[in-house]
């Protein structure tokens, strides 16, 4: 790391971090011992903790997902897909652990990215430890930094986007990076459009990581038909699938590998044409390119330009970047010739070197592909989107739309087919939905690129066409013909005759037209057509508005993302009843939901949006927009020569990335001045007026640790988990933070300016309203800086309320506190007197004491709710595991082999098979929830009370297999875990023996026979 350690800023883990992550930017093999630590049969909570700190794992897996783009398997792209989901959501410490993911994943992107500049990988390093800490405020400050809208956790959002391009088509990104594109941005419905043909290997790979990611994915393949001389296109989306393996075998099926093999065809047609545009470039356009820009571009080969291609599919756009790419070094040589020759560069050719930079800096694909490769740049080559004549002409290219519709109905299974509107009138809509005879089943309504460059009046009108069709009325039908007859008779086109001809047909014909979409409607899409590429568009994804939380919202209306489009979005609400792990849960929660007032809380609460039925439509006030952030301004940061300098950003970081014990530091401090000062003021005894802010942050740190220990585990918990290791300090820190400024509000203003001198409240006249009034006070306090640090409002609303059960407590305190003082010879007055002094600690001590018990049981429980996930996750690779082992040996008691370890070893290695290393790891990940997770015994004793014999048999007999040390050893050091396998090896080694003891007994008290141990 080139960054100066700085004593004051960035922590030790942060640049042990980059330290690790460095090398992996220049060498292999690091990163390929590191890759063991994703094997599917390491839990992410597992023993593989002890190996590499989350924030190593979740580094190491983005950055393969990014260097993939760099030509790995799509098979290696999944695996790491697969172990960035399941590092980034098992998250345990945050109330935001969809959207604290996202930012993982963006920040840690960012991080592998910026190689060349150590200061801002610390920073992004530092960020991304705020963030996995799960605090609200900075998982939302991080979101909006990255152009993120925050999305709902329960993950019901409407966003959406049915049309964007990968790799294999005219994108940028893998299908894998694109799913996980997509996933970061909050889209959970998307659209991949291929051109003429799917390739079964990229909608393999495309299919599994929408798998992977929960992403429901449709795929289409975009064909042109003939129409009135040119081409339209028809998105085939085939449907009707059980599962991803089912497509896949569609594609091979004989109707499908016809028709891909034309589309091939198509494709390579195409092909032939953007070579020849390629060659019209280096004839027409580059000599005339180097002249303005001063510069000696040699003509670009086509060998060269198929290699830029790879896997894609040849486009007007992948020739725009291959210029632009083949364009750059050049451009960034001239920069630095023309340094210093400002007078004799204007004195030469007249152009300063700003002007000549200036235009090397709007060179980017954008212009070169209007400038240079438009049809009307290149008048002597055919146009792409006419019809072409010739025998040359492949079979797919002379189909007319019902021609084209016929060959979609010969493959097998159903169909959608959506027809992309863009450049198309509305008169040409209807009349190729007339001609479709209802087999068109949506049409892309609005498309963001096409808005960007035509605005949204063309597609208004179409979105009326369809609108008018599905109600089904056939005066408001023949009036909206009758107005697009009479805009195509005062219209210029050369057919306008003809196409006047064809809608006074349909106007005779309406019954039949509307007869096409009686029993289903013609459908709506909404897509970007984004491919990655451009840096001024908005890039993929919509989202409905409505669907989001409020903060969402806000940010969409500051940012002016609202499109012009509408829809109605529908809520649906579900209550699912809440069970429970104990009978007496189990009764509670039925009593509950037969109590009228309340039966909600007997039920969880789980709500779905879906849209309205023809709502769709495109209106100058939407409420959809687009997820994407502001285009920006797209050049290629060229600097002019003689105004060359690099903005230094200082060798300074800034406060936010002070190290953390000194931020916890500054913030208990910070909290100490106000409480220290009131106290110091309003106190004559020495005792409160010195002692009285420590004593207050006393109370404050010991509920923050009995929460936490109580959460964790209690006095019962794992030997290996000290009561300092359940204790967030930052969260520590955080509550001496603000309960310092709770002093001079509770004991300053409400005791003594608003009970005691104003109304005359004290302890001896209302000790009852006097604490009411400053509890009621302190959880108004509470829940404000609850929301202000972006806690639910769930919680901050429970904080109000348990200061109300704190009340009663505080009076009995007061109570004992007079009655001890009394019985001691002091009198009631002076007694009083003292407890009036003290009044706010009781208030103070009561409210934390209720703090710590509430808080800590909700912690307890999710904790216990993370143990079960956990605990199930492991059942279900142990059951798989077990199937295996039933199909290898049917005739064998498979819970019987497993009394017997080294024997079962042995056969499955005559078998060629890493099924026992399989249940090695499981069983260490099984070890260590028991040692190291919070409330790991608790939920493994409850879920083996819970299951029958034979899983209980199952569960506790597998941990045999960890009595072969000498075996286990060399797996660890054969790269189990990667590299650093000393503190995962040394943690079973030294608890291996009261682990099975454990196990052991507790296999006698669950009464399952067969010892654990020899």
């Amino acid at each position: 790391m080139e960054f100066h350690r700085h004593p004051l800023y960035f922590d030790t883990d942060e640049f042990d971090l980059l330290d690790v992550l460095d090398p992996l930017l220049s060498g292999e093999k690091q990163k390929k011992q590191l890759r063991r630590l994703f094997a599917p049969t390491l839990h992410p909570r597992g023993i593989k903790e002890l190996a590499a700190p989350r924030s190593l794992r979740i580094a190491v897996a983005v950055f393969d997902l990014i260097r993939s783009l760099e030509g790995e398997s799509a098979e290696e792209r999944l695996r790491t897909l697969r172990a960035v989901r399941a590092e980034v959501l098992h998250s345990d410490s945050t109330s935001m652990c969809m959207n604290t993911a996202r930012v993982l994943l963006q920040t840690m992107k960012e991080l592998v990215r910026c190689q060349d500049d150590p200061l801002r990988q610390l920073e992004l390093a530092n960020d991304f430890k705020a963030a996995a800490a799960g605090r609200p405020r900075f998982v939302r400050w991080a979101l909006s930094r990255h152009h993120l809208l925050e999305m709902p956790e329960e993950w019901n959002q409407m966003a959406f986007d049915f049309h964007v391009h990968d790799a294999n088509s005219k994108g940028r990104k893998t299908p894998t990076h694109l799913i996980m594109d997509a996933w970061i941005k909050g889209i959970r419905h998307l659209g991949v459009i291929y051109y003429n043909h799917f390739t079964r290997n990229a909608v393999s790979e495309l299919l599994e990581a929408a798998n992977i990611m929960d992403v429901h994915l449709r795929t289409g393949v975009e064909l042109p038909a003939l129409y009135r001389g040119r081409y339209v296109h028809l998105i085939w989306a085939p449907r009707g699938f059980h599962s991803n393996e089912d497509f896949v075998a569609f594609l091979e099926e004989p109707g499908t590998r016809k028709l891909m093999e034309q589309g091939r065809d198509v494709s390579r047609f195409r092909e032939r044409q953007y070579y020849a545009l390629l060659r019209s470039f280096n004839e027409r356009h580059l000599p005339g390119l180097n002249a303005e820009l001063g510069i000696s571009l040699p003509p670009l080969e086509e060998s060269a330009f198929r290699a830029f291609v790879g896997a894609g599919q040849t486009s007007r756009l992948h020739l725009a970047e291959f210029i632009h790419a083949s364009l750059l070094p050049h451009l960034e040589r001239r920069v630095a010739e023309l340094q210093g020759k400002g007078a004799e560069a204007v004195a030469t050719t007249g152009i300063s070197p700003e002007e000549r930079v200036d235009a090397m800096n709007r060179m980017v694909p954008e212009t070169i592909a209007e400038r240079f490769l438009s049809t009307q740049a290149n008048p002597q080559l055919p146009d792409p989107a006419l019809q072409v004549h010739g025998d040359h002409v492949p079979e797919l290219l002379r189909l007319d739309i019902p021609a084209l519709l016929d060959r979609f109905e010969g493959a097998p299974r159903g169909n959608r087919t959506i027809l992309n509107a863009s450049g198309l009138e509305p008169e040409e809509v209807l009349e190729i939905l007339y001609l479709a005879e209802g087999r068109i089943t949506h049409i892309e309504i609005f498309n963001l690129k096409d808005w960007a460059d035509e605005g949204v009046e063309r597609q208004e009108q179409i979105c009326r066409v369809r609108r008018v069709i599905n109600r089904g009325n056939i005066l408001e039908t023949k009036r909206l013909c009758l107005a697009l007859l009479e805009r195509v008779e005062a219209s210029e086109h050369p057919d306008r005759e003809d196409r006047a001809h064809a809608i006074k047909k349909i106007i005779r014909d309406i019954p039949r037209l509307i007869g096409f979409y009686r029993e289903g409607h013609l459908k709506s899409r909404l897509g970007s057509d984004s491919t990655g590429r451009s840096r001024n568009s908005l890039g993929m994804g919509l989202v409905a508005v409505s669907t989001l939380p409020w903060r969402a919202r806000k940010q969409v209306r500051r940012e002016g993302r609202l499109l012009p489009v509408h829809t109605v979005a529908c809520r649906r609400v579900l209550s699912v009843p809440k069970g429970g792990t104990g009978a007496l849960t189990r009764l509670g929660f039925h009593l509950l939901r037969h109590t009228p007032v309340l039966r909600p809380l007997g039920y969880h609460r789980r709500v779905e949006w879906f849209p309205r039925e023809n709502a769709t439509h495109v209106a100058p006030r939407g409420n959809i927009a687009a997820l994407g952030g502001h285009p920006e301004e797209s050049d290629n940061g060229l600097v002019s020569c003689t105004a060359l300098h690099v903005a230094n950003r200082g060798d300074t970081p800034s406060l936010r990335h002070l190290r953390t014990p000194i931020k916890n530091i500054l913030k208990v401090v910070i909290g100490l001045v106000p409480a220290f000062l009131t106290f110091l003021t309003t106190k004559d005894w020495w005792l409160l007026a010195y002692l009285g802010a420590p004593i207050w942050f006393g109370i404050t740190g010991l509920r923050n640790i009995v929460q936490s220990v109580l959460g964790g585990g209690g006095l019962v918990r794992s030997p290996l988990l000290k009561w300092r290791d359940f204790v967030s300090w930052s969260r520590v820190a955080d509550s001496l933070l603000f309960t310092g400024f709770s002093v001079p509000l509770l004991d300053l203003l409400v005791k003594q300016q608003l009970l005691s001198n104003h109304m005359g409240i004290t302890t001896a006249t209302n000790p009852l309203l006097l604490y009411t009034v400053m509890a009621l006070a302190n959880g108004v306090y509470i829940s404000s800086h609850n929301l202000f640090r972006g806690l639910p409002t769930a919680a901050a609303a429970g904080n109000f309320f348990r200061t109300v059960l704190s009340i009663p407590i505080a009076i009995g305190f007061n109570a004992a506190l007079l009655h001890l003082a009394m019985s001691r010879g002091i009198t009631e007055a002076v007694a009083d007197a003292q407890l009036q002094l003290w009044a706010t600690v009781i208030s103070k001590l009561a409210s934390d004491m209720v703090a710590g018990v509430i808080e800590g049981l909700a912690d307890r429980s999710r904790n216990m709710t993370m143990r079960a996930v956990d605990y199930q996750e492991k059942l279900h690779r142990l059951n798989e595991v077990f199937g295996e082992l039933s199909v290898i040996f049917p005739e064998n008691d498979v819970l019987e082999m497993l009394q017997r370890p080294d024997d079962l070893a042995r056969s499955l290695e005559s078998h060629g098979n890493d099924l026992f290393q399989r249940l090695t790891t499981n069983a260490l990940d099984l070890m260590y929830f028991w040692f190291h997770q919070p409330r790991g015994r608790d939920m493994f004793r409850e879920i083996l009370e819970k299951a029958s014999v034979e899983e209980r048999k199952m569960v506790l007999r597998v941990q045999r297999v960890l009595l072969r040390k000498r075996a286990i050893s060399g797996m660890f050091l054969d790269g189990l875990v990667g590299k650093r396998f000393d503190r995962a090896l040394a943690f079973y080694l030294g608890r291996i023996d009261s682990y099975l003891a454990a196990m052991e007994k507790l296999e006698s008290k669950l009464g399952v026979r067969g010892g654990t141990t020899s």
